[in-house]
């Protein structure tokens, strides 16, 4: 069987680029724009691993792990830092399996799904 990441953002170019190398070593990816999108993604598909911006139109990575930290792993990724406020880092208080900055390696984003899918129960 397969293993299906759901890969949420609503940069295109993102979107794009990590779902053409997330294919190119054998994942089957779903994508979406936004949080909507991705909740129906949720609800058709099987997926085994989300991937989700956190600042993203309509409901955004918050919303998404709140509702799903107890259904998949998911990775939460921004590239937004800040002196005052770190969301990747309130993002695990969330409940997000694991964090990536953007722009972030892809090594580095296989490392993080194969390191998730060997820990899942």
């Amino acid at each position: 069987m397969m293993t299906t990441i759901l890969i949420v953002d609503d940069d295109p170019m993102i979107l794009e680029s990590t779902q053409l190398y997330l294919e190119s070593h054998g994942f089957d990816t779903l994508c979406a724009h936004d949080g909507d999108e991705a909740f129906e993604q949720i609800n058709a598909n099987r997926v085994h691993v989300a991937l989700v911006d956190i600042f993203m139109p309509k409901r955004d990575g918050y919303q998404f792990i709140l509702t799903l930290k107890d259904s998949l792993p998911i990775i939460a990724m921004s590239g937004v830092t800040s002196s005052r406020f770190e969301p990747l880092e309130f993002a695990q208080t969330l409940g997000a399996s694991a964090t990536l900055s953007k722009p972030f390696e892809p090594k580095k984003l296989l490392h993080t799904i194969d390191h998730l899918l060997n820990t899942a129960h």
